[in-house]
């Protein structure tokens, strides 16, 4: 299941698909759906008030071993609840030790009684990189802070989970509990979560097994009105006694009685009661002798045949049995109280009670459980419960199956994040099938690498590249070969990766699954990095829209936060600011509060409102950029947020706090095993040094870092081309520039050019040639104008803004704003701005004087229109004016009129 997974009033909805099969929604339903209160029960008012009075804290703990009716008391509390709360329910199994699995259920759960809740912790899923407990969690829990009436969440059966993280999880949320929420958990043993101290702070309630134990009085109701004998009370007391007020020990002391009662009559139940002994050992063996005994040959029979299922249906009973009245049995079972607990409302799933699925599990030889494991895994598959069909697969021992199945389910697996679940199966074959399956090899490759467990990840990543491919499906090559591309670029080589991504990507054609648009992601990072940008634009342009069709918010975010900066390269601020815009608003959560994916878009969208000078909604963007990205533990985007934040705060005059946002930023980075990382934030010190006047140790940081004008990164090349032009030489740093203008030139990167120009206009400015410096800052205002591109000339200070009021002609409007955005001591006086104005426009000056418009000027002239628009530039600019009416006024003030 997924974070697109809910339940509707008669359908469940499964990864965006809708599944409308009876037993597939049935099925789903008895993990979180409440179980029906069982008739006849007895009704526990002394528990029952425990559980009302624990409802107030933030944990009730019900532990105690099998059979002393856990699941049943908190089922007859919900029943019987006067204050009608609202209570979610999750029962877990061995298949629920995977974090993600984990979670997409919680939340499926919660969604019953409080729909669209976990949006946020669910968008999180079905990325390369499962997220912590903790960040599942703190989205989870800020969700239900604002629900309108609180949620009791039941965890019954605890004591299956063994995965740590997911107890990490419950342990946050314990911790961090809000009002609106109150736990239940039902266990057989102590959880690995820290009871100590909840105790010592009062935050748990508990129900032990000296507390579910049966009373006299209740055991005397339970064997007599549930279980329909008719015990006198020294008789109820010996059982009592000699159970030890064990519910399920009592329970096959009844139906022992009951077959004594019809054979041999009320005058032996006496002695019978005599003979029971209530130890564990015994009572199963007293199972064996006594109550199977009693049952005709076909009930014993269909008992032992369908003992190895988890969970029970009259379909799926039949496949195993070879019978066509399950359904008949299932329901005589049920009647006769024989162990066999109903899960819904509708009596089409059961579970037998784990003690008798035990015993009847120890009975069948190795042969039998496999024969009768390989007759689940074909129905499971057959009615599309493919988890469940590898599960029995493998009991089963059946390799070939095995491998055939997860290679039908592996893509949709993946999608959904279930990134362990899948570990889990190929680690539960033998390793030999793995190696010899160059495919699955690839698979826990990829899968080890993505767990830190790089040293174990390299021993299958060469028998995925050699073993025997024949037979291999395409789609499963082309995983491998995307697995390729992913470690090369990891390994520093886009190159190859660029490779191994189109290989893998024609394997695939148009599939339209996980790995094709996980494909066309690693392909679109490659040629990013590899420099071929343009075409890295249409890739990821790709990838975000795929992503978005398979309802996956990773990669569909993920491509837009390296799409949108290549975009602002090429010179489409405004389209990248719409984009994420848009994708900003589209995921948030029930209580319209971003989701963590969204961070991926929130820190490009901070750096574009840094670009068009916008600074308080850069900061806002880019604080809760960095904030989700950390919650998400993406640590590229989260540098990315904090050199922009260093250098906004930097040049609002927050220095300290610049300094320390880089701080941070440099101990995160250390973190990472990627250069590349190291030298964005050693770049970002430099720059924040040479604007300070420090080049000394600028040049310190970049020297150390391998930083020069070879460097593959054109952030890096542009620093250091700064650092050469602080240090006085701005020939060099020239060469520098016309490098990356030649390969912005060469793929239509209008952005990068804005910078580069404006780096070579302050180069010929240093080397004494103004008329080229006014040329080139003249191109730059050009590119830069209808984008609104403005923190790259703000930000280069007074040296620019000299040069500015003679470029008016270029950009009027623009300019004029640019330099009444500059500090007022960087912009030269009128007086010293003002330009000789020729003889021509002193008498056009003359004309607008008198009303007369831009054709009348030119006729009265002889010029053509265009030669008057020109001379209009020119007059603006050099009078400093924005349109026709200052420019008269500014002249009668110079005395020009």
């Amino acid at each position: 299941m997924t974070g697109r997974d809910y339940l509707a009033a008669d359908q469940l909805t499964v990864s965006g698909c809708s599944v409308s099969s009876p037993e597939y929604s049935l099925l789903l339903k008895t993990k979180i759906g409440i179980p029906p209160p069982r008739p006849q029960l007895v009704s526990r008012s002394r528990l029952l008030m425990r559980l009302a009075e624990g409802a107030s804290g933030p944990l009730t703990l019900i532990s105690g071993p099998a059979g002393f009716g856990k699941t049943t008391l908190i089922s007859d509390w919900i029943s019987t609840d006067d204050d009608c709360r609202r209570v979610a329910w999750f029962s877990l199994d061995q298949d629920d030790n995977d974090l993600v699995r984990f979670v997409s259920y919680l939340v499926a759960a919660l969604q019953i009684v409080e729909p669209g809740i976990g949006r946020a912790p669910l968008s999180l899923l079905g990325s390369l990189q499962t997220p912590t407990p903790k960040a599942l969690m703190v989205q989870l829990l800020n969700e239900i802070v604002d629900v309108p009436a609180p949620i009791v969440l039941v965890l019954d059966d605890y004591h299956v989970i063994e995965d740590p993280e997911i107890d990490a999880a419950v342990t946050f949320a314990v911790n961090h509990l809000p009002e609106q929420l109150r736990l239940i958990i039902a266990t057989r043993g102590e959880p690995k979560l820290p009871l100590p101290r909840w105790r010592a702070l009062d935050r748990i309630t508990e129900i032990g097994l000296e507390d579910l134990r049966f009373s006299d009085e209740e055991a005397a109701l339970f064997l007599n009105r549930t279980m329909g004998l008719e015990l006198d009370a020294e008789s109820v007391k010996v059982l009592e006694t000699r159970t030890e007020g064990w519910i399920a020990g009592l329970q096959m002391a009844a139906l022992s009685l009951r077959g004594h009662l019809r054979v041999e009559g009320v005058n032996h139940l006496a002695e019978a009661v005599e003979t029971f002994s209530g130890e564990h050992r015994y009572v199963i063996d007293y199972l064996a002798a006594e109550v199977l005994r009693q049952q005709p040959k076909e009930i014993r029979v269909f008992l032992r045949q369908t003992a190895v299922l988890d969970r029970l249906c009259a379909s799926l009973c039949d496949a195993l049995t070879d019978r066509t009245d399950s359904r008949l049995i299932l329901t005589q079972l049920e009647q006769a109280n024989l162990f066999l607990i109903r899960l819904d409302d509708h009596r089409q799933w059961y579970r037998y009670h784990q003690l008798l699925a035990d015993f009847l599990r120890v009975d069948l030889s190795a042969g039998e459980q496999a024969a009768l494991h390989r007759k689940a895994s074909a129905w499971y598959e057959a009615n599309g419960f493919g988890t469940e069909a590898v599960k029995h697969s493998l009991a089963a021992g059946d390799i070939s199956t095995t491998v055939s199945l997860i290679r039908t389910h592996v893509d949709g697996m993946l999608c959904r994040g279930e990134f362990p679940a899948v570990l889990a199966w190929l680690e539960a074959l033998p390793d030999s099938a793995i190696r010899v399956h160059g495919d699955l090899a690839g698979y826990k490759a990829w899968l080890l690498y993505l767990r830190g467990r790089i040293e174990e990840a390299e021993t299958y990543s060469a028998p995925a590249h050699t073993a025997e491919h024949a037979g291999i499906p395409p789609t499963h090559q082309a995983t491998l070969l995307a697995f390729q591309a992913f470690l090369a670029i990891n390994r520093g080589n886009p190159e190859k990766a660029v490779v191994f991504a189109r290989q893998a990507l024609d394997e695939l054609r148009e599939s339209g699954s996980f790995f094709h648009a996980c494909a066309l992601s690693l392909l679109g990072h490659a040629q990013r990095l590899s420099g071929d940008r343009k075409t890295a634009v249409e890739t990821l342009s790709q990838a975000m829209q795929l992503g978005q069709k398979l309802g996956n918010h990773l990669i569909t975010l993920d491509a837009l936060g390296n799409l949108a900066p290549l975009m602002y390269a090429q010179g489409r601020l405004r389209e990248a600011m719409l984009l994420c815009c848009e994708n900003v608003e589209r995921y948030v959560d029930v209580r319209g509060k971003p989701l963590a994916v969204a961070g991926l878009v929130y820190v490009p969208l901070g750096v574009f409102f840094y670009e068009i000078n916008e600074l308080d909604s850069s900061r806002r963007n880019l604080i809760t950029g960095i904030a989700l990205c950390q919650q998400l533990g993406m640590v590229y985007y989260t540098l990315m947020g904090q050199r922009s934040l260093a250098k906004l705060q930097h040049v609002s005059g927050e220095r300290e706090a610049a300094w320390d946002t880089l701080t941070a930023a440099r101990r995160l980075a250390e973190k990472s095993e990627n250069p590349r990382r190291w030298r964005l934030i050693d770049a970002a010190a430099a720059e924040l040094q040479l604007r300070e006047g420090n080049v000394a140790a600028a040049a310190r940081t970049l020297d150390k870092a391998g930083i020069s004008a070879e460097s593959s990164s054109e952030f890096e090349r542009l620093i250091y081309a700064r650092l050469l032009l602080a240090q006085n030489q701005p020939r060099t740093a020239e060469r520098v520039l016309n490098a990356l203008e030649t390969a912005a030139i060469k793929e239509e990167r209008n952005g990068s050019l804005i910078t580069v120009y404006v780096l070579q206009a302050l180069c010929k400015r240093a080397a004494g040639n103004r008329a080229a410096a006014l040329d080139r800052l003249g191109q730059a205002l050009s590119l830069a104008s209808s984008p609104g591109y403005r923190r790259v000339f703000l930000d280069e200070g007074p040296a620019v803004a000299a040069l500015l009021p003679q470029l008016r002609h270029v950009a009027p409007a623009f300019v004029i704003e640019l330099l009444q955005a500059f500090p007022r001591e960087a912009v030269p006086t009128p007086d010293a701005l003002a330009g000789p104005v020729s003889k021509t426009q002193l008498e056009i000056l003359r004309l607008l004087d008198f009303g007369l418009t831009n054709q009348e000027i030119a006729d009265k002239l002889g010029i053509s229109i265009g030669t008057a628009k020109w001379h209009l530039h020119q007059i603006f600019g050099k009078l400093q004016v924005r349109n026709r009416t200052e420019a008269v006024t500014k002249a009668r003030e110079q005395g020009l009129l």
